[in-house]
């Protein structure tokens, strides 16, 4: 009885949380300074390591770049595919940096992620995606971006 209670307790705190991240990586209705689309993977267990590449479109030119990240919080390993908006990008040389931000995502063979990352430079990335995988994550993140071309 007192274990069934401590889970409930603790899926419900986790429902919770995962629900407030959520929100908190919430684009703003304004217009972005430029479009991303992810393809990244990563493994965990309390911490996280992730790789992955990307297609920045700014200024009607598309720009590829690579991802490494770590972070801590999570379990499991899945495949993250992913698009978002970019604001506070005023030129092309302040899309490279290290981004540190939130997020959040349950994956039990497919399932959703959102992410609200932000570079040294003032760039912030509003990303929400679909995962496939075994996963569970929420925590803070930290991303090295740099373009390719």
């Amino acid at each position: 009885m007192k274990i069934n209670f401590i889970n409930s307790a603790v899926t419900s705190i986790t429902i919770l949380l995962i629900a407030g991240c959520a929100s908190m990586t919430t684009a703003p209705s304004t217009p972005p300074s430029a479009t991303v689309s992810i393809r990244e993977w990563s493994a965990a267990y309390y911490a996280s390591a992730a790789a992955g590449k990307g297609t920045l479109n700014y200024n009607g030119r598309r720009h590829h770049f690579i991802i490494s990240g770590v972070g801590a919080g999570g379990a499991g390993g899945q495949k993250t595919s992913a698009t978002g908006k970019v604001y506070n990008l005023n030129k092309l040389s302040d899309f490279s940096g290290t981004y540190h931000g939130i997020s959040s995502g349950l994956t039990l063979i497919e399932g959703k992620m959102h992410a609200k990352l932000t570079n040294g430079n003032g760039v912030v990335m509003y990303l929400a995606g679909q995962t496939e995988g075994l996963a569970s994550s929420m925590g803070a993140q930290a991303f090295e971006v740099n373009l390719t071309d």
